[in-house]
């Protein structure tokens, strides 16, 4: 075959598929361009400084039951308070002194942690857990001040696993506790560094900074702890081996980094990191950070989207948001702790 009629059949071929690499794009659009996740768009807030109805002082985590009803720990003022979707407050009632940590257990009953957090508390009390019924009866309590198994230093988040154990990070120990749902101690794992597997070790070891802070379940089972002074979250399974480990110290978008700057603008480096970490329906990874973000991560830790870039009093900006929880609509409700308030927002897909 003569050269020249040999290279028109290969410049006609190649033309021909790539005719059809451009019909194929423009049926399905994915191949020449992502499709961009949808904005997170902010629907409301509620709550102020106080100790009325309705208002807080230092609100700390969130859970949402299946009725779509709201439960918040209000820390300062020794209580939880019940909501609806319209931030309409259903109920409060009082629980023991310094509420932070919230979960359901799978009777519905709220396990919350008890932690001294703060110069303002008017009770010195802490260091336990307890259940209460959603109306607000104590069913148990357990816990003292210390390092041994079932004592604690500063336990922050908690997650129940589907076989009911409740999970607690103990944050100033910088380990994870592990309970039966009667409160009976089953065993722990994590200790004081910066290797994988460890926690807190770019904070004194003495400080609760050093996490692990927040928890929670995936789909799978495996549990995501968020930790703040090394600036990363690491996915262990249920019974505390290692899986994975991301995240950075940057101060910009998908990073985990970024310093507190509520208490007259000044950044406060000993407050860094991520804060809490929530898990949605397609297993991402929702995590508030001290900067004032709220972003969204896949299980591999690549950012996906996110709000609060500037850390403020207006809607959807945040000083260090905490707990987050979503309703049965899909909608993302996220504890603005430092404004007093909770806000609300749509984040679908």
């Amino acid at each position: 075959m003569p050269g020249s009629l040999k290279n028109q059949i290969l410049r006609n071929g190649l033309l021909c598929c790539l005719c059809l690499l451009i019909a194929h794009a423009l049926i399905d659009p994915s191949i020449s361009n992502a499709k961009e996740p949808a904005p997170i768009r902010f629907l409301k807030t509620w709550g102020q400084q106080g100790d009325q109805p309705g208002e807080f002082h230092f609100p700390i985590d969130i859970v949402i039951n299946a009725q779509d009803e709201i439960f918040v720990t209000d820390h300062l003022n020794d209580r939880v308070q019940k909501f609806d979707r319209t931030g309409k407050l259903l109920a409060q009632f009082p629980v023991l002194p310094n509420p932070g940590g919230l979960a359901f257990d799978k009777q519905g009953n709220l396990v919350i942690s008890h932690i001294v957090a703060s110069g303002s508390s008017k009770h010195k009390i802490g260091d336990r857990i307890s259940i209460y019924s959603p109306q607000g009866k104590l069913i148990r309590q357990w816990g003292k001040p210390g390092k041994g198994p079932g004592e604690f230093n500063c336990p922050g988040g908690i997650a129940v696993a589907d076989n009911g154990r409740i999970y607690v990070a103990d944050q100033t120990n910088h380990r994870v506790q592990v309970f039966d749902p009667t409160g009976q101690f089953l065993f722990e794992w994590g200790k004081y560094g910066s290797q994988p597997g460890e926690f807190g070790g770019k904070a004194n070891p003495n400080s609760r900074v050093g996490g692990p802070q927040f928890l929670a379940f995936d789909s799978e089972g495996n549990l995501w702890t968020t930790e703040g002074a090394n600036c990363r979250v690491q996915q262990f399974t249920a019974e505390g081996k290692l899986l994975q480990h991301w995240g950075t110290d940057a101060d910009t978008p998908g990073g985990l980094g970024g310093y507190f700057s509520g208490f007259g603008g000044q950044p406060v480096k000993s407050l860094t990191g991520p804060i809490a970490v929530c898990i949605d329906q397609k297993d991402r990874l929702w995590i508030s950070a001290v900067s004032g973000r709220v972003q969204q991560f896949s299980s591999a830790g690549k950012y996906l989207r996110g709000c609060g870039e500037k850390q403020g009093t207006a809607a959807g900006e945040f000083y260090a948001p905490h707990g987050m929880a979503f309703d049965s609509h899909g909608d993302l409700y996220v504890v603005d702790a430092y404004n007093h308030r909770i806000q609300k927002f749509t984040v679908a897909p």
